[in-house]
């Protein structure tokens, strides 16, 4: 897990620092001058928003892969892991080939490698497509997607400001709004309130996916 917790300490340098830029730039005795300060810090605050989602996503995915290629160097098979993992797999399995025009023979072929990999204790792969992810990650989803692998938590925070965070993630990458727009009406502390919430959330999770990795908790006991 070294590598997605260096992700988090370095993508929390990269905000704390950009935040830094922000309150300069909007203090009254700042050094930093524009055509217009007003409207580049509504910019930068948007920005800041973007920021804050991709640390979520680059953490957790990073976390739940790390744990997934450390499950395969494992050699784990089928019947060496906990349900949760078996039903996550076996799940997997199906949706790759899962399709309103799929053909009957599809289906018994891959139920057929299915019970061929469990029989012959074939390790298990996971891969990203697994954990359902595709810029929809708030406290809720982070918190099944955890749940769904027994991976046990403590948070400090509830995480509700991360919804905020996803929402306007989605408005501006679907270009709903603008960068002037989406952020215009949160303050400097209201995003210091969002962006402290969101590290305290995210290193809570981060802490029980350590663990999780630490102590192979995806085995049976």
């Amino acid at each position: 897990m070294q590598n997605t917790l260096g992700i988090f300490e370095d993508r929390k340098e990269e905000i704390n620092f950009y935040y830094s830029i922000m309150i300069e730039i909007e203090s009254a005795d700042g050094h930093i001058e524009t055509i217009d300060n007003n409207r580049l810090v509504k910019i930068m605050k948007s920005n800041l928003l973007l920021m804050l989602y991709n640390l979520v996503e680059a953490c957790v995915v990073s976390g739940m892969m790390e744990i997934y290629e450390d499950l395969k160097n494992d050699g784990c098979s089928y019947n060496s892991v906990i349900s949760e993992i078996q039903n996550i797999w076996a799940k997997n399995e199906i949706n790759e080939i899962y399709g309103p025009t799929t053909e009957r023979i599809a289906y018994e072929n891959r139920v057929q490698r299915i019970i061929q990999n469990i029989t012959s204790e074939s390790p298990i792969i996971l891969s990203r497509d697994a954990l359902g992810v595709s810029g929809n990650l708030n406290a809720k989803k982070i918190k099944e997607i955890c749940d769904r692998h027994r991976i046990r938590y403590r948070l400090e925070t509830r995480g509700e400001l991360l919804e905020r965070v996803k929402l306007e993630r989605n408005n501006l990458a679907h270009g709903d709004v603008s960068f002037s727009d989406c952020a215009r009406n949160l303050s400097l502390s209201d995003l210091e309130t969002i962006k402290n919430e969101v590290f305290l959330f995210i290193d809570g999770i981060l802490k029980g996916m350590t663990d999780y990795y630490i102590g192979k908790q995806y085995r049976r006991p």
